[in-house]
């Protein structure tokens, strides 16, 4: 079937306007959306870039302000958060026989990660409009970290479902296994010197480590 004369041509999978098709679509629950984007190892460097770029400038700026063994574990470990999904996935890919579909899930499992970002902003402000004035800060905070943290599991679920064609609870084995191996790293770092938590800055607890 041919698009019609006034229609226009949908952005080719893998470009810029294929991405950002894709990432809408994903977000809302659309299983087409997975076919814009591209399948070639290209596909997931190219999504992996902007992560890694981010990175690096974090970490140049983190060891600018404190340089301390303490940033240099803030900095692998960020790192490994980056790495993590795309390693522990790939294995995943393997075992099941899905790894002729990994390179296309996993450049939109890391193109639709920065839509959290934007649910975030969105949530910020119907929470804002929404929330009782005399609610407290800390109640409104925790509201918005569930509605972020729910929509990801979600979305993490969701991509993985219909990037390497599972069922729901393979799927969800894929998010339970991210989830660990993440919280594995977290007690790793904090046992090992400089004994860094990162659960300490995800929840903007006070550090033991004080002014090193």
């Amino acid at each position: 079937m041919t698009q019609g004369r006034g229609a226009p041509p949908r952005p080719m999978p893998g470009s810029a306007g294929g991405i950002f098709r894709g990432m809408m679509l994903l977000g809302r629950g659309r299983r087409d959306g997975m076919s814009c984007f591209g399948t070639t190892p290209d596909a997931v460097l190219a999504a992996l870039a902007p992560r890694v770029a981010l990175w690096l400038v974090g970490g140049v700026l983190t060891l600018a302000q404190a340089p301390t063994m303490l940033s240099a574990a803030k900095i692998v470990f960020s790192l490994c958060l980056v790495l993590t999904p795309v390693v522990l996935t790939h294995q995943l890919a393997r075992l099941w026989g899905r790894e002729a579909l990994w390179p296309r899930y996993m450049a939109a499992a890391l193109w639709c990660d920065w839509l959290v970002l934007f649910v975030m902003l969105a949530a910020v402000g119907v929470i804002a409009g929404l929330m009782p004035a005399g609610v407290s800060m800390m109640h409104s905070a925790l509201l918005l970290n569930g509605v972020i943290f729910a929509y990801n599991l979600w979305l993490t679920w969701f991509v993985a479902r219909v990037g390497l064609a599972l069922g729901a609870w393979r799927a969800l084995l894929v998010v339970l296994a991210i989830a660990a191996a993440i919280m594995a790293l977290s007690g790793i770092s904090s046992v090992l010197p400089p004994h860094y938590a990162p659960w300490q800055d995800f929840l903007a607890l006070p550090s033991a480590h004080g002014g090193r």
